[in-house]
């Protein structure tokens, strides 16, 4: 092999210089472009840059529709259980002697609470039924009063379930067949009310008009609520101490003083 070797002589500042060029059958000269291996090097590096960035944007305003259906949830679930709250923090209970112990289950209290679990589809779920001072007049219903308010759970034709509350004045009629009660929450995944006594013991159900619970009410009551129809459900949990209560009616250590709560006079057990 005959290697052809070309050589330049220059002079810089009185010094020479020399610059030796050679080519042979290796190498190629820098004016003669890209090899196609290099070009296509670099339309592979440009293709997995490109479908990454295209695939995170694409991630990203895909579930655009997803969050905002997250966030809309939790505001529901969050608004529901503000009105629970309030709605538990106006309790209205009555106090001996306006309250009779029940000879028969005929003889109810109209302000009792009760609270029982419903199977809804393979799931439970708490209702939870007791009379407020918080009645939200609708349509137009103008009137004002103590109210009878519950709240329970519904199965929907998709499977998923709702929350629902009912509020009516005239309580004392039974409740009609066909219910149009509000929606506060959707896709409710979890209900459940627990209720504490005056030892702090937790209980799931409860009725006020029961001597296994000795015609007492709960001093405090903790909501648990799951909403969300994705695989991780928003999730709340409160602890309301009620404001008012009644202890056991039969208990000798306790009388009771009248206390004006603006709806006639109701009674405060107190130690005597």
């Amino acid at each position: 092999m005959f290697r052809k070797m070309k050589k330049c002589h220059a002079e810089c500042s009185g010094f020479p210089l020399s610059v030796t060029l050679s080519a042979g059958s290796g190498g190629r000269h820098p004016a003669n472009g890209f090899t196609l291996l290099e070009i296509l090097i670099a339309i592979s590096i440009f293709a997995v840059v490109v479908t990454t960035v295209f695939g995170s944007f694409n991630f990203v305003f895909g579930n655009v529709e997803a969050i905002e259906n997250g966030m809309t949830e939790y505001e529901t679930a969050r608004d529901g259980l503000h009105r629970m709250m309030a709605d538990l923090r106006s309790l209205y209970v009555s106090q001996p002697p306006a309250y009779d112990i029940p000879e028969n289950t005929v003889q109810q209290d109209p302000f009792r609470v009760v609270g029982e679990i419903d199977a809804v589809g393979n799931s439970e779920f708490s209702r939870l039924r007791f009379a407020s001072l918080s009645h939200l007049p609708l349509g137009r219903e103008w009137r004002q009063g103590i109210a009878e308010i519950i709240y329970y759970v519904e199965a929907q034709p998709d499977d998923s379930v709702t929350l629902k509350r009912s509020d009516r004045l005239d309580f004392n009629e039974p409740l009609p067949e066909e219910r149009n009660d509000p929606i506060l929450c959707e896709n409710v995944r979890a209900l459940k009310f627990t209720y504490l006594d005056a030892e702090g013991d937790e209980r799931e159900r409860w009725n006020s008009d029961s001597e296994e619970y000795e015609y007492a009410t709960p001093r405090a009551i903790r909501i648990q609520l799951a909403v969300g129809s994705g695989l991780q459900p928003n999730e709340f949990e409160v602890l309301i101490a009620l404001p008012l209560y009644r202890d056991n009616p039969e208990d000798s250590r306790f009388q009771t003083i009248p206390s004006d709560f603006g709806f006639g006079n109701t009674y405060k057990s107190v130690p005597k």
